[in-house]
C-alpha cells in the first residue's frame, strides 16, 4: 500500500495532519508526533470437543503526543475528523507553555523495509475456514493419548494498520499481520492429573495455517502434558540450567529488559546506567536483540516512534 492508500484508510489528508501537528505545538513543545492505528483482531476458542466462543475487537483511532524536555503531553481521538484531532492536540500541547515556536517540516514518506511478507491476508479469509483447523487439531490430540481427558483451543489472528507522522517531517507506514494458536491439555493417569500446552505464533498470514503446524500444535502439547507424570521433585541446591529459546526470552526480559531501556538509561536511573563497557555477565554471555528475522512474533518493520527494527548487541561475551 501507497502512503495515499493509508491517508484514504484513516480518512486523512496531509493538510489535516499538518494543521494538527501546527495546534499540537502551539504553546511551545519541541517535537510532536500522531500515532494512528486501525486494528482488527478476531477470536476462535474449541473447548469441550465443541467451538463455542468467538469474537472480534477492533482498535482505531489516532494518538498525539508532544515532548517538551523530559515531559510528555498525551491525548488521543477515537474521532478522525481535523476538529477532534485540533482538539485533541490541544491537550497534550498543553504540556508545554512558553512562547518558543517550533513549526512542523514538511511532511516527507520514509520507506520502511518489509519483514513479514505475507500471501493470504487475514481481511480475505472467512471464519469458515479457520473453525475446521480447530476440529483438526482437538481430534488429533485425542487420537494421540488415551489420557487426554480435556483439551482448549484457541486461534487469534490480528492485522494492524499504523501510520506515524511527526513534526520533523518523518511519515512511516506499516502493516501488521499475527496469528497465533495455543493449545491446552489436561490427561489423567491413575487418579494424577498434569496440565500444560503449546503455542504457536509468526507475523504470517492464514498460509502459516499448515497441516504440519497443525499436527506440531497437538503432538507438542500432549506430549509436554504427558511427560510430566515421570517427572519428580529436584534436588535442593544450585545446578546447571539449560533454558530453550521461546519463552526463557520473558525470563531475559524481566531479569535486565528493563533496565536497558534507553529513557531509563539517558535519565541515569538504571543500574545499568554506568554499566556500559563493563562486566555484567559471565563471557559465555552474549544477548543480541533483533528484530528483523523473517515473520518471527517479536519482528517489527518499523517501531511506535518511526525508526527502523534493527539488530542491536547488549550484552557481548558478558560486557
Amino acid at each position: 500500500m501507497s502512503l495515499q492508500d493509508y491517508l484514504e484508510h484513516f480518512s486523512v489528508t496531509k493538510s489535516d495532519i499538518d494543521a494538527v501537528l501546527g495546534e499540537a505545538l502551539s504553546r511551545g513543545g519541541e517535537y510532536c508526533d500522531m500515532f494512528f492505528q486501525h486494528k482488527i483482531s478476531n477470536y476462535i476458542g474449541l473447548e469441550d470437543n465443541a467451538v463455542n466462543r468467538a469474537y472480534t475487537d477492533v482498535d482505531f483511532g489516532v494518538g498525539i503526543r508532544v515532548l517538551n524536555g523530559d515531559q510528555t503531553g498525551y491525548s488521543f481521538t477515537e474521532v478522525i475528523s481535523r476538529r477532534a484531532m485540533k482538539l485533541a492536540a490541544q491537550t497534550a500541547a498543553n504540556i508545554a507553555n512558553n512562547n518558543r515556536r517550533v513549526k512542523p517540516v514538511a511532511l516527507k514518506l520514509y520507506n520502511t523495509p518489509n519483514y513479514y511478507k505475507i500471501d493470504i491476508p487475514w481481511e480475505g479469509v472467512p471464519i469458515d475456514k479457520k473453525i475446521p483447523n480447530l476440529q483438526i487439531i482437538n481430534d488429533r490430540i485425542y487420537a494421540l493419548d488415551k489420557r487426554i481427558i480435556k483439551s482448549s483451543i484457541g486461534f487469534i489472528n490480528e492485522t494492524s494498520y499504523t501510520m506515524l507522522a511527526t513534526s520533523e517531517g518523518r511519515v512511516v507506514h506499516d502493516y501488521q499481520p499475527m496469528c497465533l494458536m495455543f493449545v491446552s491439555c489436561i490427561a489423567e493417569q491413575n487418579g494424577q492429573k498434569e496440565k500444560n500446552g503449546f503455542s504457536l505464533a509468526a507475523r504470517h498470514g492464514f498460509e502459516f495455517v499448515t497441516e504440519e503446524n497443525l499436527n506440531r500444535l497437538a503432538s507438542e502439547s500432549v506430549n509436554r502434558t504427558v511427560e510430566l507424570f515421570d517427572a519428580v521433585k529436584p534436588e535442593a541446591g544450585e545446578m546447571p540450567v539449560v533454558l530453550a529459546a521461546g519463552s526463557s526470552g520473558i525470563l531475559l526480559h524481566e531479569a535486565i529488559g528493563h533496565g536497558m531501556e534507553a529513557d531509563f538509561n539517558r535519565k541515569e536511573i538504571s543500574i545499568f546506567s554506568d554499566k556500559i563497557g563493563h562486566k555484567v555477565a559471565d563471557p559465555i554471555v552474549t544477548i543480541i536483540d533483533n528484530g528483523t528475522n523473517p515473520n518471527v512474533r517479536g519482528s517489527i518493520n518499523v517501531d511506535d516512534e518511526g525508526n527502523d527494527s534493527q539488530e542491536t548487541v547488549l550484552v557481548e561475551n558478558g560486557i
